[in-house]
């Protein structure tokens, strides 16, 4: 009885399994006859410009805007692979990384200021604007400055608010000082970057 139901149910599964491999496979075969005809298409439009350039005629409208199409889709898939930043989500992820990192470290004395310290700081704060506004601009987000400096002064406050409860951490005020302006003048650049980059 057992092996009965056991067979029933493995057959039940053996025919799901065969029916989803049947769909995909007509999907396959749907989509492959669909850029067969679209090639097919493209090659009449060529031959119609072409028959229509020797006997001297302007070309067929249906023609000269799918062409105008191809080329358009041409250029779109060029650009997008020519655009900077393409690493800078992850680079921004890095760089939020070290900041963390960085504030979680105590300072070896208190009660002195250290520059470079502050300054590598700050400089963490600068790549991660920097960063951010190349991945927005990529992804083509509205207002990528604003958003970049709103998300980098919450960055800083909340790692300064986290350092807080813990008594053996101190404030580093030069690096807090540092960190707004860094944080626009990497958000400026990475802006300056995107829009002279060769495409």
């Amino acid at each position: 009885m057992m092996n009965r139901e056991l067979r029933r149910a493995q057959k039940k599964q053996d025919e799901k399994f065969d029916k989803e491999r049947e769909k995909r496979r007509d999907k396959r075969k749907a989509k492959v006859a669909s850029l067969r005809e679209q090639r097919s298409k493209r090659r009449q439009a060529a031959a119609a410009r072409a028959e229509a350039r020797k006997r001297g005629e302007a070309p067929p409208k249906e023609a000269v805007k799918e062409a105008a199409k191809d080329q358009a889709a041409a250029q779109a898939a060029t650009a997008k692979g020519k655009r900077p930043g393409r690493f800078s989500l992850v680079l921004m992820m890095v760089t939020v990384f070290f900041i963390v990192l960085q504030g979680a470290i105590p300072l070896e004395q208190a009660d002195e200021v250290d520059v470079l310290r502050s300054l590598t700081g700050a400089g963490f704060y600068l790549l991660f604007a920097y960063f951010s506004t190349l991945w927005l601009m990529r992804r083509g987000a509205p207002k990528p400055i604003l958003m970049t400096i709103i998300s980098g002064g919450m960055l800083t406050l909340g790692v300064e608010v986290a350092r807080r409860f813990q008594p053996e951490l101190t404030t580093d005020w030069l690096m807090v000082v540092l960190a707004p302006p860094f944080i626009v003048a990497g958000a400026f650049l990475g802006r300056l970057v995107y829009i002279n980059s060769p495409r």
